[in-house]
């Protein structure tokens, strides 16, 4: 790949490299500190109702019903349901724990939904997947870590624990063959940390990027597969996404890749009396072309330099690894994407 002159394409917004962080991390890396920031409730659980339901006396507050967002776990009569409220009693019953919400505080009969952690930052619903006592469970809009969820769930089906083996389970969250996510590359290009289904997608998850009609653009869409940062792909046609916009990197033929950089920054004047100010405003205002060239201090690394952002990880071979997450091209609409006049997408 060292032979090939290579650009990007289509930065929308300032391009800088200021990812938001994964919040949180799943239970195996995840510290007591780092749940502190995101769980502002804390209480005793005084009482099991089954795998997936506690109460819980808040410090300085009432006694709540909790019922645990992004799983399923038997209840009542079911196969595993007694072994389940077993296993969820063993884990937090007489515990002080810490609670987050996500976007959905409550039920209409008022039971609180949260996800639970105990003071070692273990969340009880990830627990309870992993021994299957509990399946993954979508319930929008509470979806917050719900891709977390799934890969416990996908870990604890293909070792056949608890009512995987037991009960013949069969997974709600796992698409059929051939399914694609369709997500709105309006959402994605406007501020990507907050699609929710982002973060439910898995490294080869088939994607459709949809854009919707405005008055100045056509409609499109295409098919792409999802790689989260960190993955090794193949050096091809694809969007990388950033936090204020998306990248396009098209790859032609003969392998060479270029790229349409979208600047937000117009020089213009300001009258103030007799005198003439040339200032800079942050509105979208033409397109330049730049290289993407290798970083002389760190070589394996490949960055555009205006401004200076490193973008994917050279391995050589045509193997390259995204430092943020990329679709790559498969079929369909493949489009410089900027804002134009007004915020609209072309």
């Amino acid at each position: 790949m060292k032979q090939k002159t290579l650009s990007v394409a289509a930065l929308i917004g300032c391009a800088i490299l200021a990812f938001a962080p994964a919040v949180p991390v799943q239970a195996a890396g995840r510290r007591p500190s780092d749940i502190l920031d995101y769980t502002p409730e804390v209480g005793q659980v005084t009482k099991v109702i089954d795998g997936q339901t506690i109460q819980v006396s808040l410090e300085n507050g009432p006694l709540v019903t909790v019922r645990y967002i992004g799983i399923s776990a038997p209840t009542g009569s079911a196969c595993m349901a007694g072994a389940a409220a077993s296993a969820n009693a063993v884990l937090v019953l007489g515990q002080t724990v810490r609670m987050e919400s996500d976007a959905l505080n409550a039920a209409p009969d008022g039971t609180l939904w949260r996800y639970v952690y105990l003071l070692n930052a273990k969340m009880a619903g990830e627990e309870l997947i992993k021994g299957g006592y509990a399946r993954a469970n979508i319930a929008q809009p509470n979806i917050k870590h719900q891709g977390d969820l799934n890969d416990l769930e996908a870990q604890a089906r293909a070792s056949g624990a608890g009512g995987w083996g037991a009960c013949g389970w069969k997974s709600t969250v796992v698409m059929a063959p051939g399914a694609c996510t369709i997500i709105p590359l309006e959402d994605l290009a406007a501020n990507v940390t907050t699609v929710p289904e982002v973060g439910m997608l898995h490294d080869g998850d088939c994607v459709i990027i949809d854009k919707a009609a405005n008055p100045n653009g056509p409609e499109w869409s295409g098919k792409f597969i999802y790689h989260p940062a960190g993955s090794v792909i193949n050096l091809s046609s694809m969007y990388l996404r950033w936090k204020d916009g998306m990248v396009n990197v098209n790859v032609d033929s003969n392998g060479i890749a270029s790229a349409h950089v979208v600047r937000h920054t117009a020089t213009v004047e300001k009258h103030f009396g007799p005198r003439t100010f040339r200032v800079n405003v942050n509105v979208p205002s033409y397109v330049e072309i730049q290289q993407m060239v290798h970083d002389p201090g760190q070589p394996e690394m490949l960055q555009i330099q205006n401004p200076r952002t490193w973008l994917l990880k050279d391995l050589g071979n045509g193997k390259v690894v995204p430092l943020v997450d990329a679709f790559t091209y498969v079929s369909g609409d493949f489009r410089d994407v900027y804002y134009g006049p007004g915020g609209y997408l072309f």
